[in-house]
């Protein structure tokens, strides 16, 4: 429900800048809006919380959000567009912010399990997004497609709101935890796997079809991406609470992106198995990097303030990688450029991931329990 608005785009571009008569870094924010409205209104997630508990805060969240994309899709001209999206990223923000919360209160003892049923669910939504989009829009046009997600998407939030939830207690304010070192280069790593995949699901497709491929090639390209994202996610959720160290997963990970960005840029034969080496990077990154705060934080309050940083800071920086590719490759005629910044981004990210170790998780965990008690 999270992804489809959001990854879906991205195998529409072409059609929706020659709809709209539009430049690319113009739709670029098509994609850009959300992820940034998910970081700049992350800190509404911990009051949402508090006032109306999990199940609710998160389902009328997506409820409001996707019904506003679902009239999103059918207004007139590219500034109504734009403007309507904002809503829908704020929707989503909150309901995002909120999901290691939910971990926290039903799945406690396996929290990268926990963390791996959800983000499984975002990544079946992501591939199906990819895999339909360009035979979807053939049929009835990008617009109808997007309406075509939010229906269903609104679909899914019915059952949750249905489901029985942990009890809701509301939970005590706790403070962003601004002096911890390991809270931030946890941010940082998330931003780094966020332009990773948004950049990549924005433009991937496209920069294909400027390569001479088909726009349903393209898509299955970013699709493989995907789907292989979502395989290898439910893996990492299962094998990384019985792996000591995170870094195993996050640093292994980055450097399978570095290759793969790397080829991709160069326009190396075998597109497919880098856009599948891709995916495993992709994966595991989600998977880990979003089981972090549960590692190191300590009860629900404390883990929704270590969500709002990563997730406000990580989406606020990664919020302009779309549009930002998008007016390189505006700039320079071509997607080498932008592509080539997808593969520094992910040398970045192995840097970052390498401080991530066991030893300092462990110590945030331990300080907050103590201050908590």
């Amino acid at each position: 429900m999270l992804r489809p608005q959001i990854v879906g785009v991205g195998p529409l571009l072409p059609r929706i800048e020659s709809s709209l008569q539009i430049s690319h870094g113009v739709a670029g924010l098509l994609a850009t809006i959300p992820v940034l409205c998910m970081g700049v209104f992350a800190p509404l997630a911990p009051p949402m919380l508090r006032r109306y508990g999990s199940r609710l805060a998160i389902g009328v969240s997506l409820a409001a959000a996707l019904a506003v994309a679902a009239l999103r899709a059918v207004l007139p001209g590219a500034a109504l567009i734009l403007l309507f999206t904002v809503p829908v990223g704020v929707g989503i923000a909150i309901a995002g912010t909120l999901l290691p919360v939910v971990v926290k209160e039903e799945r406690p003892e396996r929290p990268t399990l926990g963390t791996g049923v959800y983000t499984t669910g975002i990544n079946v939504g992501a591939t199906v997004a990819s895999v339909a989009a360009a035979p979807l829009a053939v049929l009835f046009g990008w617009r109808w497609t997007l309406v075509i997600y939010s229906a269903l998407s609104v679909a899914l939030v019915v059952p949750w709101l249905a489901r029985r939830h942990a009890a809701a207690i509301a939970p005590e304010r706790a403070p962003l935890p601004l002096r911890m070192p390991i809270a931030w280069a946890i941010a940082g790593a998330f931003a780094l796997q966020s332009i990773l995949f948004y950049g990549f699901n924005a433009w991937l497709a496209d920069a294909y079809v400027e390569r001479g491929w088909s726009e349903t090639s393209a898509g299955g390209l970013a699709a493989t991406m995907n789907g292989v994202a979502l395989v290898v996610g439910i893996a990492t959720a299962v094998a990384a609470d019985r792996v000591g160290s995170r870094r195993i997963f996050l640093v292994g990970s980055a450097l399978a992106a570095v290759a793969a960005g790397s080829f991709i840029a160069a326009d190396a034969p075998a597109a497919w198995a880098w856009a599948a080496l891709l995916g495993v990077a992709i994966g595991a990154l989600f998977t880990t990097v979003m089981t972090l705060p549960l590692d190191a934080a300590h009860g629900r309050a404390e883990v929704a303030a270590m969500s709002t940083l990563m997730l406000g800071v990580g989406y606020s920086l990664s919020a302009v990688a779309p549009a930002l590719l998008g007016a390189v490759r505006d700039a320079t005629g071509t997607f080498t450029a932008p592509l080539a910044l997808l593969a520094a981004d992910a040398f970045l990210l192995l840097c970052v991931t390498a401080t991530i170790s066991e030893r300092r998780v462990s110590a945030a965990a331990r300080a907050a329990t103590g201050a908590a008690g």
